[in-house]
């Protein structure tokens, strides 16, 4: 009996339904990560949920931005959930976000932020962002949408309990929407040893097709510095930092490639710095030999990682050609 033959002998409404596999198209939204892009081949799926977690400081929330200010260039409609009430308008703008065509709620409470997601899901919202999970308030803290006193709100598991069910209840409405969860980091403690992992339970990490680790360093050590203007004088101060992320579980591509990228706090080019990222990966596939010290672009021979970032800053347009080269070495 052919596949023709099944899908005929069933109910109308069921066949309406039901397709073969080759009419299944995997659409994906870029990162601000040329090399996060290349280890997701392409980016985050659209119609599942993303897990992005890790420590603080790690530019978690930025990250999210970066994405959303991208979306939205490309025409997506795009919507925010601050339960952590970490949105500041001007950073986001700074980012590339319009504010004006970004859907915002600042609820807090999990039975709100349900209804808000699970509606916003189903009207046909192309990315919807939760930040964060961590701070998301379980139904046990509130009675008639009101706070409970204190001593009544000790219910164990509850906050997992409930990210579960909205996880689930978006899933249960999604088909076209990137939602991203960003999570902070705990301790779980075995009897054997004590791990970090992302908050929020076990269902939304079953839930999530993506799951990306990102980490920062708070030393000294390992921050990013530059020259800052005071007036007429000239000092250096930390602007940013390396961050490391990790595919740690991917079911649209491998899981397990590992790589890093500069993020700056200050100077004129905050966020995620995409030039830093085309000088390694070019220079890992053979588009930018490097010799001793020097890098070699054509026929420009440059000085240095600093003094290549500095002339594809001020020549985007051979930026992008190599980014191009990149993205085609890499399929």
């Amino acid at each position: 009996m052919t596949t023709e033959d099944v899908l005929a002998k069933l109910d109308p409404k069921t066949r309406k339904r039901l397709q073969t596999a080759m009419s299944v198209e995997i659409h994906k939204q870029k990162t601000p990560s040329i090399g996060l892009n290349l280890a997701l081949r392409g980016g985050l799926g659209y119609g599942r949920q993303t897990l992005v977690w890790g420590n603080k400081s790690a530019g978690k929330t930025s990250f999210a931005l970066q994405l959303v200010g991208m979306a939205q260039k490309e025409g997506k409609t795009c919507a925010w959930i601050d339960a952590e009430q970490s949105y500041d308008p001007d950073w986001a703008e700074r980012l590339g976000v319009d504010g004006g065509n970004l859907i915002y709620s600042s609820s807090r409470g999990v039975a709100k932020i349900a209804d808000e997601c699970v509606e916003l899901v189903s009207s046909g919202i192309d990315v919807l962002v939760l930040d964060s999970i961590s701070t998301v308030l379980a139904s046990s803290y509130f009675s008639d949408d009101e706070i409970k006193p204190f001593e009544r709100t000790g219910q164990i598991g509850t906050q997992s309990k409930d990210l579960g069910k909205l996880s689930n209840m978006i899933m249960g409405v999604n088909e076209n929407t990137l939602v991203i969860f960003i999570s902070q980091q705990r301790n779980a403690i075995t009897p054997t040893y004590t791990q970090l992992v992302p908050m929020g339970g076990q269902a939304i990490k079953f839930n999530s097709s993506t799951i990306i680790k990102l980490f920062s360093s708070e030393s000294d050590a390992k921050a990013l510095m530059g020259d800052i203007s005071a007036g007429d004088r000239i000092f250096s101060e930390k602007i940013g930092r390396p961050v490391r992320w990790e595919v740690e579980f991917n079911k649209l591509g491998p899981m397990g490639p590992e790589g890093s990228y500069d993020f700056y706090f200050r100077g004129h080019d905050i966020g995620v710095d995409p030039i830093g990222e085309i000088v390694d990966l070019a220079e890992r596939y053979g588009i930018i030999i490097k010799s001793g010290a020097w890098y070699t672009i054509g026929e420009e021979r440059i000085q240095g990682r600093l003094g290549v970032v500095e002339y594809l800053t001020k020549n985007p347009a051979i930026a992008e050609e190599i980014e191009q080269k990149i993205y085609a070495f890499d399929q």
